[in-house]
């Protein structure tokens, strides 16, 4: 009987809106952002040809050849004019430039972080409903607070022709402002959201093939998890079942951890970052049709001039991220396999752990 093996790439914070917005077709009215845009274009004039596609440079092939494309979309989607009061920055962008996630394929989006309601709920609302016209599933926030709480659930297609089950949560552990927004899914590390979590991933109807958990958690430009985010982490494995957690928000490239033969990765750099690739296989024991993660590559990237790349192995940024991804995976007990792979990604074989 062949074997099931499929593919999940997984991306960081995806910021489509300000300056990237202000370069497509349509886009919301913002006259200072629109003033440094023309500053770009006039010295990038190659920027005049900037379209959906655009954002994502020479990284398509790689999101058209997965089986699921998985991001933290950290921006709102919405005309809405009127912004969260007093925060630094609010990011948004028209909801006619949704096509930029379609042109990738990208099947789901993680809607909890500090940035979905940047023009108030009604901006939220309106992001939720684009992503529902799009046909792109989403979780961590809704138009209900059961849509908010619930996975979104998404169909993987096998080798061996079977459909397997994957269910996505999204929490975030910040801003606490938003607290009082119901249908947004905010977390702390408490008992209490230790209790929670562990009701909504455990319930009967949660059982899927593959269990996924996307939190954006912990400060920006931290090299490490806290204590807190590794318990938390832990926790979701031992008593909530989760195969795979997607942490995103530290804005530095931190280290991944395979425990108990799960994988979680902690977070992602903003202008060198990567593309996150799984691998995933049918189980061999005795709970057929689960899918257990076999394999990670990391496709180092860069991001200039609004479009990111893949870095080439021979480039200096490739060289200082693998020796980063190295040490701080290092740190954790996880090995990192020696060569890189053919297109330069590096490689943990979760099964050699």
């Amino acid at each position: 009987m062949p074997s099931t093996r499929s593919q999940l790439n997984f991306v960081g914070d995806v910021m489509l809106g300000r300056l990237i917005d202000q370069l497509l077709p349509n886009h919301v009215r913002c006259p200072e952002d629109a003033r440094h845009v023309a500053h770009f274009v006039a010295i990038n004039p190659e920027l005049r040809d900037y379209g959906f596609k655009s954002p994502w440079g020479n990284t398509i092939p790689l999101f058209h050849s997965a089986n699921l494309n998985l991001i933290n979309l950290e921006t709102s989607v919405t005309n809405h004019h009127r912004p969260w009061p007093n925060k630094v920055f609010n990011y948004r962008m028209h909801p006619m430039n949704i096509q930029c996630l379609k042109e990738a394929g990208i099947h789901y989006t993680s809607l909890a972080n500090n940035h979905t309601l940047d023009y108030s709920e009604e901006g939220l609302l309106e992001t939720v409903r684009t992503l529902k016209d799009a046909g792109i599933a989403f979780a961590g926030a809704g138009e209900t607070r059961d849509e908010a709480c619930r996975p979104a659930i998404l169909k993987l297609q096998g080798e061996d022709n079977e459909t397997y089950s994957v269910h996505v949560y999204s929490v975030s552990d910040h801003p606490s402002d938003w607290s009082t927004v119901l249908n947004f899914h905010l977390i702390d590390y408490s008992s209490k959201t230790r209790n929670h979590l562990k009701s909504l991933l455990t319930s009967s109807a949660s059982q899927p093939d593959l269990k996924i958990f996307s939190v954006h958690w912990g400060p920006n430009y931290s090299w490490t998890p806290s204590n807190n985010i590794r318990s938390l982490a832990h926790f979701l494995i031992d008593e909530c079942g989760v195969d795979i957690i997607h942490g995103h928000s530290s804005h530095h490239i931190q280290g991944v951890e395979v425990y108990k033969e799960k994988l979680i990765i902690y977070g992602y750099r903003n202008n060198i970052s990567a593309i996150w690739r799984v691998t995933v296989e049918k189980s061999e024991e005795e709970d057929r049709g689960k899918l257990v993660v076999k394999k990670l590559q990391v496709f180092p990237s860069c991001i200039k001039r609004f479009q990111v790349n893949l870095l080439e192995q021979h480039d200096t940024d490739h060289r200082w991220a693998l020796g980063k991804f190295r040490e701080l995976t290092g740190a954790f007990g996880t090995k990192v396999e020696k060569a890189v792979g053919q297109d330069g990604q590096i490689v943990v074989d979760l099964t050699s752990q």
